[in-house]
């Protein structure tokens, strides 16, 4: 596959450039990416105000969605070809907050885009238990058909 990705490489420099397609690891699904949103926090980044967690060549942005293109081993209720978005931020489950059931402010919370690879690529590889399955337009408008 030719994949394709934008790389944060310093204060209001983007690069287009090629990128290598693996097969996703153990646990993991590939994301074919149909859309990705830009947000405040992309401009953050973009304008360099995030320089000491985005690690250039960063790939930044976290909110996408599209369809899984591949499915590592040991994954269970994902098939290649599902619509999918993403929830962008992975928590320790261990912290204190966690424990307390705020994994929104996990002490250790990795977000897509700005700590890991984010989504601004045309194929981006997940946890599979980052992914969130989405409905087909019939059913999303309560068609029967």
């Amino acid at each position: 596959m030719n994949a394709r990705r934008v790389a944060y490489t310093a204060a209001r420099t983007l690069k287009v450039e090629s990128a290598e397609t693996a097969p996703p690891p153990d646990g993991h699904v590939r994301i074919d990416v149909a859309y990705t949103g830009i947000c405040g926090t992309d401009l953050h980044v973009y304008h360099g105000d995030m320089d000491e967690r985005v690690n250039p060549p960063g790939v930044i942005g976290h909110e996408m969605s599209g369809r899984t293109g591949q499915v590592g081993a040991h994954v269970t209720g994902w098939q290649a070809g599902d619509a999918v978005t993403v929830m962008p931020l992975a928590s320790c489950g261990q912290c204190p907050a966690c424990r307390a059931g705020h994994t929104h402010i996990c002490h250790r919370l990795v977000f897509l885009g700005i700590d890991a690879v984010g989504s601004m690529q045309t194929t981006n590889t997940i946890d599979s238990i980052a992914g969130h399955p989405l409905p087909t337009p019939s059913a999303a408008l309560g068609c029967s058909r």
